[in-house]
């Protein structure tokens, strides 16, 4: 029995991620998961804050409290390859936070157009995820070598197709514009 348990120790620990940690990463696949990482922390904090500021305000507002939870899932997906390969996570806890000037200043400015009215919002929604899928599709053609981390982006990429696919949705059904036409208040 001790030798089976032996047995069964050393195989769940040579299977574990943390495995992984001794394995040596590309330093542009490193790179690009901590990038990936704050970049899918953008996309939760921008809807979340809008799913906020336009909660119940017409039929398609909820669309953004949503995505973000979907958002929080793959920021942690990333967060998960990133402890794999004993990497450190650049991401701040705070919302709206980034290490990645660029990161910030595009968080500052989606926020600022945001919030002039849900269909600017949304028109966010839109932006974010056109970048997400071609910042994921360039991160999936560097990671190639790396059967997770690809799998992973497949899935993110998958995901930010229908994140994209929805709010293009509530834009095409005219709801923000039938709110207006009716009076309805949307900023």
């Amino acid at each position: 029995m001790r030798k089976l348990l032996f047995a069964l120790a050393v195989v769940t620990t040579i299977a574990a991620p943390s495995a992984l940690a001794q394995v040596a990463i590309d330093p542009a696949v490193a790179d690009g998961l901590a990038f990936m990482r704050e970049e899918e922390k953008l996309a939760h904090d921008v809807y979340a804050l809008f799913g906020l500021m336009y909660v119940d305000q017409h039929p398609g507002s909820n669309v953004f409290a949503r995505i973000a939870a979907s958002e929080q899932r793959h920021t942690d997906a990333v967060l998960d390859l990133l402890v794999s390969y004993g990497l450190p996570d650049p991401a701040y806890a705070e919302p709206g936070v980034f290490r990645d000037p660029e990161l910030q200043a595009l968080y500052d400015t989606l926020v600022a157009v945001g919030s002039e009215g849900l269909t600017q919002a949304l028109g966010v929604g839109v932006v974010i995820e056109q970048k997400d899928m071609e910042d994921i599709v360039e991160a999936i053609e560097l990671s190639l070598g790396y059967e997770d981390i690809v799998h992973v982006y497949s899935n993110l990429l998958a995901a930010s197709e229908n994140h994209l696919a929805a709010f293009l949705k509530v834009l095409d059904d005219g709801e923000v514009e039938s709110a207006l036409a009716g009076g309805g208040k949307v900023k």
